[in-house]
């Protein structure tokens, strides 16, 4: 599972619904690319009160960093190329964090509406931990009517 920095942040702020998410998932491989984790950090710098970057990554050590590499770069604009097609539109750092989940083939755990994209489901699975079941899927994946 490829986790945003939405989730990550109500897991650091202790809501209840995304420790029992994070905590149920943690047999399962939980990564984040550096820009993830550098929304995260700069979450800190922002809050009041001093910024407690060690707490973060003591808090965060059930995820593993990613590297980025040529491939994410790809399949982000690949995402973004495919969305654009659709007449949909993700920004740029969310593209590359879903690009990201593309290329390593993970999963993308969301919790903010940023990634609510019409088309984003039949590219990657995107998981809103806060949904129910019946709009868990909340994407959709298929092909806009051309009539």
């Amino acid at each position: 599972m490829l986790y945003d920095s939405s989730v990550l942040i109500d897991y650091l702020d202790g809501r209840d619904d995304t420790v029992e998410y994070i905590e149920s998932h943690l047999d399962e491989r939980a990564v984040a690319p550096q820009l993830v984790l550098f929304e995260v950090y700069q979450g800190e710098v922002f809050k009041s009160g001093p910024a407690e970057f060690d707490a973060v990554d003591g808090a965060l050590g059930w995820l593993s960093p990613v590297e980025t590499s040529a491939g994410f770069a790809r399949a982000s604009a690949q995402v973004q190329a495919e969305l654009d097609r659709r007449g949909e539109v993700l920004s740029a750092r969310d593209a590359f964090i879903a690009g990201a989940a593309v290329a390593l083939d993970e999963s993308l755990v969301v919790a903010d509406d940023d990634f609510d994209v019409a088309g984003l489901g039949g590219l990657l699975d995107v998981e809103f931990p806060y949904r129910d079941d019946a709009t868990q899927s909340g994407l959709p994946s298929e092909e806009p009517d051309n009539e």
